[in-house]
């Protein structure tokens, strides 16, 4: 197994953003698309395994295009919610049903124009598949988790107009917000092993082909435990900042302050750092036990294996000293936060490299891609597999 390192640096990466951000200002937002191929290019150039790099084949002028479409849906959009009222309904209804059309067509737009040793990468995943993936599941999930708050709200003023709301009603409400709450983390497990699962196999390097094999129930268990963590978590961090509270003003203090709104300020806006804070090692913690899982079950061409030792500790203390960071240099620390989170990310990613990459040929593939894929990129449209 060999590791993957990050060769770029803070300062370098600097000049770059810099000069970005101070173009996009200029152009009123026209330079984005060529701002966001330098990015890309940076930190894929610097990506590197074994003395080869990737590298990012679009170019500004592809994607402006595209930008240009994205910008002009979404200025109709604001024009017809002012006009019409039915236009902030009919807009974003058929901007949810695109999305999956959108996550499609920037999996194959972003595989494509990515390549590692001059071999490009390639997706075959379906519409189809994603409108299921994306569309189908999470409406379910959705359904699970506010079917039946709706319900209750709908029912029970009803009812209770009638003259009495029946007992059974009383019972079952309670049993049913258990159920559905059950179901919503189950399906939440399932959506998250289909959506990876949808990804990862549909994914090609050359001729080679990704694969993986992953169960619900791991995903569950990881979700449950993340649960479990939450709360352990919340719990502790509420005890230890009331504790520094009552030391640091005074119990006394803290207790006038509860009739007191005002002079509680200071200890809500501790208790809300301290929440952010918190916040951050559960993702960290969810994310890399996710990531482990999902790298251990991963192959190329049943072969080529990958491997990930990514902490959750390591990356919630990164997530914390970058936000830090960014906060106290008023974004300007933003670059120096990317590279450190691509470095740390990138270190603990392994691939067995002992099958060799040298086999895998590049079908020819066109350097111009569809308007289609460049729009659904155009949107910056995330998974949200954190891989």
């Amino acid at each position: 197994m060999k590791a993957l390192s990050f060769e770029g640096s803070g300062s370098e990466y600097f000049q770059i953003w810099i000069v970005n951000v101070l173009l996009t200002i200029v152009t009123l937002g026209l330079y984005y698309p060529w701002a966001k191929v330098r990015n890309h290019r940076y930190f894929h150039a610097n990506s590197v395994l074994e003395g080869k790099n990737f590298e990012y084949h679009a170019t500004g002028k592809q994607l402006f295009f595209a930008y240009l479409i994205a910008m002009a849906i979404f200025i109709l959009y604001m024009v017809a919610v002012q006009v019409s009222p039915m236009g902030a309904i009919i807009f974003p209804l058929v901007l949810f049903l695109a999305i999956p059309w959108l996550i499609w067509r920037s999996l194959k737009f972003n595989m494509r124009i990515t390549s590692f040793s001059n071999v490009r990468f390639g997706f075959k995943g379906t519409a189809g598949a994603a409108y299921v993936n994306f569309f189908l599941y999470p409406f379910i999930f959705l359904l699970a988790i506010y079917i039946v708050p709706i319900g209750t709200a709908v029912l029970i003023p009803k009812l209770s107009a009638a003259g009495s709301v029946p007992t059974w009603i009383v019972v079952a409400a309670p049993i049913a917000a258990l159920a559905s709450i059950v179901f919503a983390i189950y399906m939440f497990a399932f959506m998250k092993k289909k959506n990876v699962s949808y990804v990862i196999n549909g994914s090609r390097f050359g001729q080679g082909i990704f694969s993986t094999e992953l169960e619900t129930k791991k995903f569950l268990m990881i979700t449950l435990k993340t649960l479990g963590v939450s709360i352990v978590v919340m719990t502790l961090a509420f005890i230890i900042l009331a504790a520094l509270a009552a030391v640091t003003v005074g119990l006394s203090t803290v207790q006038a302050g509860m009739n007191n709104p005002a002079a509680m300020g200071p200890i809500i806006a501790v208790m809300y750092v301290g929440v952010i804070f918190a916040s951050m090692f559960i993702i960290a913690y969810s994310v890399t036990r996710q990531r482990t899982y999902i790298y251990k079950n991963s192959t190329l061409d049943n072969d080529i294996q990958f491997e990930s030792t990514l902490k959750a500790k390591e990356l919630s203390w990164m997530m914390v000293t970058n936000l830090l960071m960014i906060m106290f240099t008023f974004g300007l620390a933003f670059p120096w936060a990317k590279v450190r989170m691509a470095r740390l990310t990138l270190e603990n990613t392994l691939v067995s490299t002992s099958g060799g990459f040298n086999e895998y040929m590049t079908q020819k593939q066109s350097e111009e891609s569809s308007l289609g894929e460049q729009i659904g990129d155009a949107f910056d449209v995330d998974v949200g597999l954190g891989l």
